[in-house]
Parts: C-alpha cells; structure tokens; sequence
C-alpha cells in the first residue's frame, strides 16, 4: 500500500506510466509480507498498542490486581495473533 501511495496521484489524473509502474512492482512483490508469520506480529503490536492500554486504565480505576490484567491481556493477545495471522494469510 504504501508504495501505491507514493504514485496514487499520478494515477489519479490519468498517468498510464505511473499505473503500468505500480502494476509491475506489485506483481512482482506484492506477495511478500502475506504469510502468518507477519501478521502475528502485526497482532502483538496491536495488542501492546490498544488492547493493553485499555486493560491497564480499567485495572487502576477499579483496583484489579496483576493476575487480571494478565489474565486479560493474553486473551487479547492470542485473539490479536490469530486474527492478525489470517489477515495477513487470507485477505
């Protein structure tokens, strides 16, 4: 996507060098990050990123202890991992 981004303009008013460009660049590497692998680790950022920070607020406001956010994280953690793989696999 972002290399796609770099000419979406150029596209956009018409360039047929600038399309023909970003079509042969992404036959020929588009596939490159779309295994399982990549896109756990897009989950475990994701997770640390937004899931944690939720947990974390909600346990001080309401006075939980470690095990509860532990316990909820890797819920969000193995969710995140497993979503984010079949993305990345599949989509």
């Amino acid at each position: 996507m972002g290399f796609y981004e770099l000419f979406f303009t150029d596209i956009m008013k018409g360039s047929q060098e600038a399309e023909l460009l970003v079509a042969d660049f992404l036959a020929k590497y588009g596939n490159k990050h779309r295994h399982f692998g990549h896109g756990v680790l897009h989950g475990i950022i994701n997770a640390f990123l937004f899931a944690l920070p939720f947990i974390g607020i909600h346990a001080i406001l309401d006075n939980q202890n470690k095990k509860y956010v532990i316990h909820h994280f890797s819920f969000w953690l193995i969710t995140s991992m497993v979503i984010g793989g079949l993305i990345a696999a599949f989509v």
